[in-house]
């Protein structure tokens, strides 16, 4: 037993979720005491964090983790009392000891003692006490010792004949084995993101746990899998590394297992921790001072003034007020309609009165549901000073890594899924972007290297910039790059401007590192980047000087359920165009419309804007019958800029966004759907794929 049989469920969850907030404290302090150093304040905040989960854990009856808080807090007191001082090794030790309890806090979750060998932690936490310093501990931060047999894969009849049929061919047979954070709520996820890799670099022909078993959400902490590739060992364990929560990769043509070391499955550079309300970790009975008792009570007061709420719950009314929306929509509608039927009849003013008060009634009510769906940022960006610290030591690069607007709110829904993207941008950046301190030296930089990362709300929107002052992005490699992998011509590259290549790097495969690393290097990230973020209906801008810097800066509507934007028409149909990529709408004389090279532009301010007929684009007649104008939306993605010619311009609402289901399959310049007041189904543009698309074609044509 983990703990012990006289807990009830109440109880553990109440110390599950104590534990996480006090780990989740002692992660974001750590970092923050090697930079301020024997800060007093600080370390009492730390000490009491480790002090509590000292005492809950051995109340539980957990006494492996009470065995490492002890030897935490005994360290932490050292420091108290300014035995020692702070240094990287003591850092190193706490965060080292800091791992082991994330490990051991999942045995709880599990009910069962993991292979994890704690004594060596202890040790390491008493020696770095005795000393000041940290002996012994692994280069290949947070990987913990662990007593682990190599896990072994049994192939079915017909696996083996795959197999076979391979090797006489001639075709290479290599096993994979994969060691993820065992801590990772997200184990599933991973397993199938490994899988999914590898069947892109070949033939997956079986795996444990297997594809099946994933999809069924039975992932694992280890997974292998035999695959038949030409890819050789090193370019697989590299692919592979750039997974989240994926501490080791190990690769071996297959038959040559036994030369493998069983794999060390220790703590990420990051955990995808559960969302929690950060608050200030209770101080132990034994150690409150009588001052603190009024302290605890306003505590005390505010935990009685709000409630925990699990996440499904709003989901649901999430769900329920998505549809409220649409039909306020109708509603809407209607009333106008018989208003100008009827605009004597008293019934449909009093009708009219009740449906104005019902929309009013949505409105509040979706206003409510959305503050309580907005979280902190601080959620995401409270895991990457420990990233951005891991990395920086492996690379042995200098980096002040600083964070603001971390209080600044987003739907949890997008919180989720913009930590991926952030963490390939911090990664790019480290391991391209960012210079070694003697070569920061040469270029008459300081040696020490600045990256910040910034929150803030703009225009009903969240802007994200992250921004180095490293070696920037050089235009002429992009394009030397390109024409080497065979992404455009010499002769396209040459007529290329800067601008344009640069915005090559977003392209999937494109890389131009001079040698691929376990961080970066392979050209997988900045695509993922754009992706992910477009699929929020939102974009990345990229501005970038030769040994200047470069910045990064993500635009992000604040949820993706509910979204404004503006209703056209074109050839009788109804379209969405999300307003965060309108610029603005204007009427424009068709005399005023001229051609250039075959591509119709117009004259905006100074500015010459290439136009896209959407007509032409969904393969419709254009309704261009006596009209003497013509009506441009000027939209923007990243840097480019585009009109949009349409039929009609309607009016701007707020729309609920509808999958279109996997049977339509990918629909490009498509990004969902919606349903309008009268009951018609709109399409909802995809505005930056619809640029790549006519501006790709635009380069066809020259």
């Amino acid at each position: 037993m983990i703990v012990s049989c006289e807990i009830s469920p109440e109880e553990l969850k109440v110390f599950m979720e104590e534990a996480e907030e006090h780990i989740q404290l002692l992660d974001e302090d750590l970092i923050k005491l090697e930079n301020e150093g024997n800060n007093p304040e600080l370390l009492q905040e730390i000490f009491r964090a480790a002090h509590t989960l000292k005492g809950s854990s051995a109340m539980l009856g957990h006494e492996r983790m009470a065995q490492v808080t002890h030897a935490m807090e005994s360290l932490l007191d050292k420091l108290r009392q300014k035995k020692i001082t702070v240094n990287t090794q003591i850092i190193d030790a706490l965060l080292f000891g800091l791992d082991a309890l994330k490990a051991l806090k999942n045995e709880v979750n599990s009910q069962s003692e993991s292979d994890l060998d704690i004594t060596a932690i202890v040790d390491q936490l008493r020696q770095s006490a005795e000393s000041g310093m940290c002996a012994g501990i692994s280069n290949q931060y947070g990987q913990v010792a662990v007593k682990q047999q190599a896990k072994i894969i049994t192939l079915n009849k017909a696996a083996e004949k795959k197999v076979n049929e391979a090797r006489k061919k001639g075709l290479p047979v290599l096993t994979i084995r994969v060691g993820i954070d065992p801590a990772s709520e997200w184990l599933a996820v991973r397993c199938l993101q490994v899988c999914n890799d590898l069947s892109a670099m070949g033939e997956l022909i079986a795996s444990d746990p297997s594809v099946g078993d994933i999809e069924r959400e039975k992932g694992s902490p280890e997974l292998v899998a035999v695959v038949c590739t030409r890819k050789t060992p090193v370019e697989i364990e590299g692919v592979l590394k750039l997974i989240g929560d994926i501490q080791q990769v190990a690769a071996a043509y297959y038959g040559t297992e036994a030369s493998m070391r069983p794999l060390q499955t220790g703590m990420p550079e990051i955990s995808a921790g559960e969302e929690q309300e950060a608050k200030e970790p209770p101080m132990h009975k034994q150690e409150q001072k009588p001052e603190s008792k009024a302290l605890a009570a306003n505590n005390r007061t505010e935990a009685m003034n709000s409630i925990r709420v699990d996440v499904k719950v709003l989901d649901s009314l999430m769900n329920m007020v998505e549809e409220l929306v649409i039909d306020r929509s109708r509603i809407s509608q209607v009333g106008r309609m018989l208003e100008g039927k009827y605009p004597d009849d008293e019934l449909v003013n009093d009708l009219g009165d009740t449906s104005n008060h019902i929309i009013k009634v949505i409105n509040e009510l979706y206003q409510d549901i959305m503050k309580i769906r907005m979280v902190p940022i601080s959620l995401v960006f409270s895991k990457f000073p420990r990233l951005v610290r891991d990395l920086a030591q492996k690379q042995h690069k200098n980096v002040e890594f600083t964070i603001k607007g971390e209080s600044t709110e987003l739907d949890r829904t997008i919180i989720e899924k913009i930590q991926d993207p952030l963490i390939h941008l911090l990664r790019n950046a480290i391991d391209h972007g960012i210079e070694l301190p003697e070569d920061r030296k040469a270029k008459g930089k300081p040696e020490k290297a600045r990256l910040s990362l910034e929150a803030y709300q703009e225009e009903g929107h969240i802007v994200i910039r992250l921004e180095d002052d490293g070696r920037g992005i050089d235009a002429r490699k992009v394009k030397d790059s390109a024409v080497r992998k065979g992404f455009l011509s010499a002769e396209a590259a040459a007529k290329m401007a800067d601008s344009e290549a640069i915005d090559l790097i977003f392209a999937s495969g494109m890389s131009t590192a001079e040698k691929t690393t376990d961080v970066s290097g392979r050209g997988v990230g900045l695509d993922i980047v754009r992706t992910n973020i477009e699929r929020l209906n939102g974009n990345v801008a990229l501005d970038t000087k030769t040994n200047v810097g470069t910045t990064f800066t993500l635009k992000l509507p604040l949820t993706v359920a509910v979204f404004q934007g503006l209703v056209v028409t074109v050839s009788g149909s109804s379209y969405i165009v999300p307003l965060v990529s309108v610029m603005e709408t204007i009427k424009v004389r068709r005399e005023d419309i001229k051609t250039i090279r075959k591509k119709e532009v117009m004259l905006l301010r100074d500015t010459i804007v290439p136009l896209m007929r959407m007509s032409k684009v969904i393969g419709a007649k254009a309704e261009t019958a006596g009209k003497v104008q013509e009506y441009v939306l000027v939209v923007k993605a990243g840097d480019k800029i585009a009109g949009i010619v349409v039929d009609e311009l309607k009016e701007q609402m707020e729309f609920v966004i509808k999958s279109l289901g996997k049977y339509l399959g990918e629909l490009k310049g498509i990004s969902g759907a919606t349903i309008l007041g009268d009951g018609e189904v709109a399409l909802i543009l995809d505005i930056p794929t619809l640029i790549r698309m006519f501006a790709q074609q635009g380069q066809a044509a020259d």
